[in-house]
Formats: C-alpha cells, structure tokens, sequence
C-alpha cells in the first residue's frame, strides 16, 4: 500500500511537473508572439517608396517640430505618408526612436538634426542611392537662404532667413540668432528651426519624387573627392588659419 501511494505520488509530481514546462513553454510562446513583427515576411532593404505630396510632408514636419524637435520631425514628415501609404514595414518603424537628433545630436551642435533625420529616411527609402540624394540636401541647405516655409498658422513670428554656408547646427543656428537678435530659446528661434525643418523635408520629398519618376540626377559632388578630406564648404570660417590639410 505504502509502495502504491508513492508511485501516486511519484505520477502526480511528474504530472504537476509537466504541467509546469508546457505552462512556461506556452507563455514563451505568448510572448515571443507579442513581440514579434507586424509582418512575418522579412523586410526586404531598401523599403521602397512611393511619391508624396510635398506640401504635406512639411505641414507634418512644421507641427511635428513642436512636439520632437528638429530630427524627428523630419523622419516624420517623410515616413508617416509612407505608412499610411505603403504600411509595413514603414508601419512598425518606431518614429520617437529619432528624437535624439535634435540640435545636431542632443544638443552637441553637429550635422544640423533636420539633415540627420532625412538622411535616416532617406536610407530606409532608397538604400545606398540615397546617400546622392541627402548629399544634394546637405548642399542646398548651405547654400540657400532658409527658412522658406510659410505655415497656414504660424506658431511664431521672426524678421531675418540666413544663408548657413554650412551644415552644422551651431554655425546654422547661431548666424541666424546673431543676425535676428535673439537668444536659443527664444520662441523666433524656435519657430525659424520649425520651418527650417519643413523646408528640408520638402526639399527631401522633392527629391525622392524625382528620384521615384526616373528623373533624378545628383547637383554636388563628393567633397571628399574634391578636397582630400571630410570636409564641408567654408573651412576658414571656424578654423581660420588652422585648416587641416590632408597629407600629399
């Protein structure tokens, strides 16, 4: 008798055991399943694109500003259309994961965060042959006097556009503020780096259209090519007579 209780017993831990594996096993599966991608097709790189109403890419940008700042408000202008559009794989892409560009890289004043966040979207787009395309945005920026954007509602007022000569937040920003007269975090400050932001989504969407119909072909060439080294257009103006040069 003693012998059969044990052997009971013995079935019943085995039993209860086996319970407890297929529970855990099922919950692993469960939770596998929760974060798994919307699509079980692997994204095929680039993701592909298809044309957008340009105008609406910087009405998203402008108000987008406002919320995340100057990077994501980009990437947002660009692929917001294209989820709705398209939907995955643009529709799993987690947009705030962007926000980090803002003031050329959480406020370290480099590559000017509009510029980052196009050229993100601009690689999920267009892959290698989107890096023609940003190049070409990075030299307008610097040559053209920005911000061009006229919002429906402004959400603020400023007197003065600027010519950077540059794609760095710090040199961008900081002629504008001097020429406005303003401080960093004044609301014309605020407003110019909203428009600027729309302006570079356009500019960007413009592009990509071209690209989408065929009729792109690249303005800039490489100014490593050009110079020997990384560089950007107005050296002196930062470095004065301190200009790295390149080893020949």
């Amino acid at each position: 008798m003693k012998d059969e209780k044990k052997e009971i017993s013995r079935r019943e831990i085995l039993i209860g055991t086996g319970k407890i594996a297929a529970g855990a096993a099922i919950v692993s599966v469960g939770a596998a399943g929760l974060i798994a991608p919307r699509s079980s097709k692997a994204a095929q790189f680039p993701w592909g694109y298809t044309k957008l109403d340009v105008q609406h890419v910087g009405d998203i940008a402008y108000e987008e500003w406002y919320k995340n700042f100057c990077c994501q408000a980009v990437v947002t202008g660009l692929i917001k259309p294209l989820q709705q559009k398209m939907g995955e794989p643009y529709a799993s892409l987690p947009l705030d994961a962007f926000k980090w560009g803002h003031g050329g890289g959480v406020g370290w004043g480099t590559l000017c965060g509009s510029l980052n966040g196009a050229g993100m979207a601009t690689g999920f787009i267009a892959g290698p042959e989107g890096e023609k395309i940003i190049n070409d945005v990075i030299a307008w920026y610097a040559g053209t006097e920005l911000p061009i954007y006229k919002p429906a509602s402004p959400k603020g007022n400023f007197r003065n556009v600027n010519q950077s000569d540059s794609p760095l937040c710090h040199i961008s920003v900081g002629k504008w503020m001097e020429k406005e007269g303003v401080k960093f975090f004044s609301p014309e400050r605020k407003e110019r780096c909203a428009r600027i932001s729309a302006d570079v989504a356009m500019k960007t969407a413009s592009l990509l259209n071209d690209w989408a119909d065929g009729k792109y072909k690249p303005a800039h060439g490489s100014n490593v090519k050009d110079n020997g080294i990384t560089t950007q257009e107005n050296c002196m103006e930062c470095h004065g007579d301190k200009v790295p040069t390149p080893i020949t």
